[in-house]
């Protein structure tokens, strides 16, 4: 109501004063009205009386001269102008003097309606008696009876004067509210046809108002969260930057990124996740100062402008107010969630003197430090410039190789724990680079996961995979990585069972490998998917066992089939770690009391073969056995080299690789 006092105060003030000028208008229309009405029938009352008195019924002579024919003349006349509502009335000669009065309009209450009269000597003034022809005085001050003069005029000549009081109150009563009901009602009728069209008018304009209000509110801000948007946020800044090019205020520019929110999105769904973005907004404008700038620009970032920062100090301040303020815990649909943001921060002027540089520049860092995860925030160097641009080659190398089927599998051998027969391979993602060689998993993957690819890459693995494994001996399996992502659709399971259906292979040929990470977050929904593979024939593996803090707390929540020792153990126990040899054969006896099986990982030398051998491992992987390979060189150099279940004529070790290296898995 305030707001619209404010935008319409002068149309209201113009509206009162409008209506204020009519009412007293009418007003004063109606006051001189009533006494035109009063003044009118005061001097037909008059004329009619005096009329009466020259009349020969009258008896004027007697009023001037005391002497009447007639014993009941004054009280005749006296009669009649009581009907006349004549309250009082005089008779002067025609010198001016006062012959008789009916009553002492002085003396009321002294001196009534005496008969005969009476005469106060008063005299009418020379100039009233001046005047010529027939005429009437009139005087009425609007709160008493009126009072009126007229002459005696008898053959054309003066031979008097006449005085009447009338009694008018009753008229001057009536005609007042009558005029006033009127006057309401004309002013009713007034109001109704120039209000209803005024009110319509400033209804509209207010529609209107508030109407451009709005569109000039989206122009400039985000309707979410109500924040300025990337148009509003870039002038903003360069009004900013363009004064301080003369002040040398040194600021900060901070990209900020919520991790996670498209994972809240697809499970909690879109309506949580921009209740999670309003949060987070209102989180972050009561923890910068009111002269910085803030704003959200994407889906899920937000740029702050920080004004003048004294030091690092200051800017590692503000970055941690900024994360323990939005890390706080947030109920979403029956969840605890604590969010968590990635910082970039691009320095003023030193990283960027225009808008444009500054986000580049921020965002660049922001990668840095979502790729690296340590510390709360990352300051941009010039050196990531070259890495954003080779993250760019990357992803049109992987989206290239998703439109034109350009990944490929390498397979990696499994052999048991004596390492003299084949068991199965482990299915490798492998991204050719076009300037030749491979593009390291360990590059192209998180790059795939956050751009969205991973899926439709799993999918064609677990289908290429399936595919291969039937081309070579029955008794052999393939095994494949899973990532979180596939499962978050749930239609992993039909993935995977149209490609062994195609591929014509059961199910106990396919192993799927998955990771603690996986079962941290809507484990039951995951594990009810595992159970499904389970059900179908397939192994479902525990990847990476050991390096985890929560591996134990799943092994009797799902029963999983098989181990995988991460690769790290080879590692420590050739840098002569202690109880390194004490901790494999615990898990190995671990995983066979709940009837498991094991499989280690980064076997390349004999010692560590033998040792674990020697523990009771189940299956060994590593470059001592083979290096992964494409599927066309596993027939010449694999199957040939180990005896198979099948039946051999030769139990031979295999030869170890040239040189020690680790593979990105």
């Amino acid at each position: 109501m305030l707001n619209g006092l404010k935008r319409y105060w002068a149309t209201i003030l113009g509206a009162a004063i409008l209506a204020s000028l009519v009412t007293f208008g009418m007003l004063h229309i109606a006051a001189t009205t009533i006494g035109g009405l009063i003044e009118t029938t005061l001097r037909t009352k008059a004329e009619k009386f005096s009329d009466l008195l020259l009349s020969d019924e009258g008896n004027v002579n007697a009023f001037l001269t005391g002497v009447s024919r007639k014993a009941d003349a004054e009280t005749t006349i006296r009669q009649l102008a009581a009907l006349a509502d004549i309250d009082s009335f005089a008779v002067f000669n025609r010198n001016g003097e006062e012959v008789f009065r009916s009553r002492s309009d002085r003396y009321e209450w002294l001196l009534r309606d005496r008969p005969g009269g009476i005469s106060s000597k008063d005299r009418l003034s020379d100039q009233t008696m001046g005047k010529p022809g027939k005429w009437q005085v009139v005087h009425d001050d609007g709160r008493t009876n009126p009072s009126v003069v007229s002459p005696l005029v008898q053959d054309g000549q003066t031979i008097g004067y006449l005085s009447v009081v009338a009694d008018m109150i009753d008229d001057r009563t009536a005609y007042t509210v009558t005029l006033r009901d009127a006057a309401l009602s004309i002013l009713l009728l007034l109001f109704t046809a120039t209000g209803v069209p005024l009110l319509i008018y400033v209804r509209r304009h207010r529609k209107i108002a508030e109407a451009d209000d709005r569109i000039q509110f989206l122009a400039n801000h985000d309707p979410l969260t109500h924040l300025f948007n990337r148009t509003r946020m870039q002038e903003e800044t360069q009004r900013i930057l363009a004064t301080s090019r003369a002040t040398r205020e040194e600021m900060a520019f901070c990209f900020i990124d919520i991790d996670g929110l498209s994972d809240i999105n697809d499970s909690l769904g879109q309506g949580f996740g921009d209740e999670l973005l309003r949060i987070v907004a209102n989180r972050l404008t009561a923890t910068v100062d009111r002269s910085d700038l803030l704003a959200r620009i994407g889906a899920d970032d937000f740029v702050l402008l920080r004004r003048r920062v004294t030091g690092p100090d200051d800017l590692a301040a503000v970055a941690l107010s900024i994360k323990r303020a939005i890390a706080e815990p947030v109920e979403l649909k029956g969840q605890t969630i604590r969010p968590n943001v990635s910082i970039g921060v691009a320095m003023m002027p030193r990283d960027g003197r225009t808008y444009g540089e500054l986000v580049k520049h921020s965002e660049l860092a922001l990668f840095q430090h979502k790729t690296s995860k340590t510390g709360h925030f990352v300051v941009f160097e010039p050196h990531m410039d070259e890495e954003v641009h080779r993250r760019r080659q990357i992803e049109a190398t992987v989206r290239d190789a998703l439109a034109n089927d350009g990944f490929e599998l390498f397979y990696q051998p499994i052999v048991d724990g004596s390492g003299t027969q084949l068991l199965g391979f482990e299915a490798l993602l492998r991204l050719p680079d076009p300037a030749g060689g491979y593009i390291s998993p360990v590059l192209f993957v998180p790059i795939a996961e956050t751009r969205g690819y991973i899926k439709e890459i799993g999918t064609w693995v677990i289908r290429k995979a399936a595919e291969q494994i039937a081309l070579w001996p029955e008794h052999l399996f393939v095994s494949v990585n899973l990532s979180a992502v596939q499962f978050r659709d749930g239609d992993l399971v039909a993935i995977v069972k149209q490609a062994l259906d195609k591929a014509g292979i059961p199910g106990r040929r396919l192993e799927i490998e998955v990771v603690e990470s996986l079962l941290l977050e809507r484990s039951d929904d995951i594990l009810g998917q595992l159970n499904e593979l389970k059900a179908l024939g397939i192994s479902i593996d525990m990847d990476d066992f050991g390096t985890g803090y929560s591996s134990l707390g799943y092994l009797w929540r799902f029963p999983f089939d098989k181990l995988k020792i991460d690769q790290s153990f080879m590692v420590a126990f050739d840098s002569g770690e202690q109880n390194v040899r004490e901790i494999l054969g615990t898990i190995v006896s671990l995983a066979h009391h709940m009837r498991m099986k094991v499989t280690a990982e980064g076997v390349e030398t004999k010692e560590q073969a033998d040792l674990l051998h020697s523990l009771g491992c189940d299956q060994q992987q590593g470059y001592f056995f083979g290096k992964p390979m494409p599927a066309d060189r596993i027939a010449g150099e694999i199957l040939s080299r180990y005896q198979t279940r099948s039946g051999g004529s030769t139990e031979a070790l295999p030869r170890p690789a040239l040189g020690r290296v680790i593979t990105a898995v």
